[in-house]
């Protein structure tokens, strides 16, 4: 589970916490979000080791593969004996999650020691480990899986995610987005924002979602609740299609997994975040379109933070939201309704009502029910209690926006001020007399009005300007993050076409190509982005956005050696960028020159050992050689460069694999055919084929 407020894994030590706190079980008896009868058995659940559950990563045939070999291989081991513990207490078997589509997702109800030491679940722990080092497999926990359902995500639809660190749930969305996008020339035509508060945690986010190799992923670095609108030149709102509130929260929900929460809870707790939570949601509903969704979560049990957000959301936006009934949605999941009425505690005990004499601590009027409050429809809120399936807790309120809303400014918003910065430089003149000089350059001021509108194309589509005049040393406006600049120089992108056989009414390069790269006539690297993360660039003219990471890295800088370089260029063949393995299940199904076709000996022989000669020497004999005269032909046709290996059709049928599955970057070199994936990577690929070997085995 990935939802703010949450700790580390507590397994190790956790029966040296107590778990207890009395004035927890006041606090929650009284907000009758458990029935009386279950409420032992409430506590109990809350009080025991949170079940390990992950989910298989990505959709399609590569998935249900995996999946399928588990069940009959490392599961089906574990139903033929009598699992037990090292206290001979019975174990339960993994199991899916009952309303995880396509049995994708699982669940298991080991505690970490007993991964490591019992004997008979080594194959498990060893699984884990290494599935989610090489990103087939996610650790995610259950209830964290399910906002990213009540999205509803398309490929066309602009989705933004306000909290997304770590990623976990970002990750989920951009697989919906991509379906199975797989060997077709299909893109998806939307976008992903996921926004985070902290510039660590965006790295982070940056990293748990590389896995999904996806163009239309923008990650950004803002506070949720002052997240820039973003305007076209005629004034037109982008607005978003699907937005994710997955909010900071007090995280009493995760006692499971954080017990020591146990020992530092108070009723005050939530009572601090709930005015942060409202105005998170309600930017939400200002950047939301109208017939959109919004799905606001905590892994909170607490009304402060749940119903009484969601309450009050809906008389801010006044008729502009509709809360949903969504119980006919993922129909396996056991949901409890949300509550109309809840009580306002503090340090100095319960309020009645917010009008009352007494002294309250950091309450105010939104964190009540009244009248008005118990009108709504808040019973189609979801609770989700750890004892109904084995879980964490979680909150989830789905809302629909079925008119527009007037945009306020945030009162509370801190005013950002003009900011200036002194460049210094030393000159040495005539007289050997050292003169210093200075200039203060002035930061643009955030919200002022753009002078310029976005270049416009024959189809009157938005290209991406060169931006980040406005900071020291032509660099972005924000202090330590590189502007997004468009990579649109002839040469490069030609070079790109030309050498790789793409066209550019199959994926048009030369508008949507960007790098971090000051000199974009020499990027580093270059990322492509689709036509509607294009677009949204383009409209931030103010450059309001803070953009830490920006669409898939599809190709990277490696220029040929100087003799060799000018005879290709003559014969058009040259080409100063390669490939990324990144790029290739992107890129793959636009390439029509340079993919080389190895028998099935070949590939899994340039995976195993990463270099493969065209001849043998008997200076290095240890070298492998590529044994196939037809494939080495191949390669010593190409100039040197990037290439990509795919095995044949007939070796790809026989494990029922698909073209882009199996696509590698290569170098071919002078004598010897050089792997460009990383060995994590390489790995993976391996495991592919094992995967779908022993699947192939198991049904023929």
């Amino acid at each position: 589970m990935d939802a703010r407020g949450e700790r580390g894994n507590a397994h190790d030590g956790y029966h040296d916490i107590q778990k207890t706190n009395k004035a927890f079980e006041t606090y929650y008896k009284a907000q009758n979000i458990v029935p009386e009868s279950e409420w032992e058995t409430f506590l109990d659940c809350m009080r025991s080791p949170l079940p390990m559950t992950f989910r298989i990563n990505g959709s399609g045939k590569f998935a249900t593969d995996m999946r399928d070999q588990l069940e009959g291989t490392l599961f089906a081991e574990l139903l033929k004996e009598e699992l037990k513990d090292e206290e001979q207490n019975e174990l339960p078997p993994p199991k899916p999650l009952a309303w995880y589509p396509e049995r994708l997702a699982w669940q298991c109800s080991y505690t970490r020691a007993q991964l490591r030491r019992l004997p008979a679940l080594q194959g498990i722990f060893d699984f884990i480990k290494n599935a989610n080092e090489l990103g087939s497999i996610s650790r995610q926990e259950a209830v964290s899986m399910i906002p990213p359902f009540f999205l509803d995500a398309q490929p066309h639809h602009r989705i933004l995610d306000m909290c997304a660190s770590p990623g976990s749930k970002t990750f989920q969305i951009l697989e919906r987005m991509h379906g199975d996008f797989d060997g077709n020339t299909k893109l998806p035509t939307g976008i992903v924002v996921a926004n985070d508060v902290d510039l660590k945690r965006c790295n982070l986010l940056t990293h748990q979602t590389k896995r999904a190799n996806s163009p239309t992923l923008l990650v950004t670095n803002h506070e949720a609740q002052n997240y820039p609108i973003i305007k076209g030149p005629k004034g037109e709102l982008f607005d978003f299609d699907a937005i994710l509130c997955d909010v900071p929260c007090s995280g009493d929900a995760t006692m499971r997994k954080a017990p020591d929460i146990w020992n530092r809870w108070t009723p005050g707790n939530g009572n601090g975040l709930h005015t942060l939570q409202l105005r998170i949601a309600a930017r939400g509903a200002q950047l939301l379109k109208v017939g959109g969704r919004l799905v606001y979560s905590t892994c909170s049990l607490n009304p402060i933070e749940n119903e009484a957000v969601v309450a009050a959301l809906l008389k801010e936006c006044d008729g502009a939201l509709e809360l949903l009934d969504v119980s006919d949605e993922l129909p396996d999941l056991k949901r409890s309704p949300g509550l109309r009425d809840w009580q306002v505690w503090d340090k100095f005990g319960y309020h009645p009502s917010f009008r009352g004499e007494e002294q309250m601590f950091k309450l105010c009027e939104t964190m009540f029910s009244d009248e008005e409050t118990k009108k709504l429809p808040l019973e189609r809120c979801l609770r989700l209690l750890p004892h109904h399936q084995d879980t964490g807790g979680f909150f989830v309120a789905v809302f629909q926006k079925v008119k527009p809303m007037e945009i306020k400014e945030d009162v509370n918003a801190k005013k950002q001020t003009v900011k200036e910065r002194v460049r210094l430089s030393l000159n040495v003149n005539a007289k050997n007399e050292i003169e210093m000089s200075h200039e203060v350059i002035t930061l643009a001021r955030k919200g002022q009005t753009a002078s310029i509108p976005p270049e416009v194309d024959d189809k009157g589509e938005y290209l991406l300007p060169h931006r980040g005049a406005t900071g020291p040393n032509g660099g972005s406006r924000w202090l330590g993050i590189d502007p997004v600049l468009p990579v649109n120089d002839p040469k490069v992108i030609n070079s790109i076409y030309s050498v790789y056989g793409i066209e550019s009414d199959d994926i048009a390069l030369h508008k949507n190509c960007v790098t971090r790269t000051a000199d974009t006539s020499r990027p580093k690297r270059v990322y492509t982005i689709t036509d509607s993360l294009r677009q949204y660039l383009a409209c931030d003219v103010n450059e309001s956005l803070r953009v830490t990471s920006c669409g898939l890295k599809a190709f990277e800088r490696q220029e040929i050696k100087d003799e060799v370089k000018e005879q290709e260029e003559t014969s058009g063949a040259m080409c100063d960028f390669r490939l990324t393995q990144d790029g290739i299940p992107m890129m793959f199904p636009f390439v029509r020159k340079r993919i080389i076709r190895p028998t099935f000996d070949d590939f899994k022989a340039i995976l195993e050992r990463r270099t493969l000669a065209f001849e043998y020497s008997a200076e290095a004999p240890q070298r492998a050689v590529i044994s196939c005269a037809e494939t080495k032909k191949a390669l010593l046709d190409l100039t040197l460069g990037c290439c990509i290996l795919v095995p044949r059709d007939e070796d790809l049928a026989a494990i029922n694999v698909s073209k882009a599955d199996l696509a590698i970057a290569c170098w071919r070199g002078r004598t010897s055919c050089n792997l460009l994936v990383s060995k994590a990577e390489t790995i993976h690929f391996i495991d592919k084929i094992k995967v779908n070997a022993a699947v192939k085995m198991d049904t023929s």
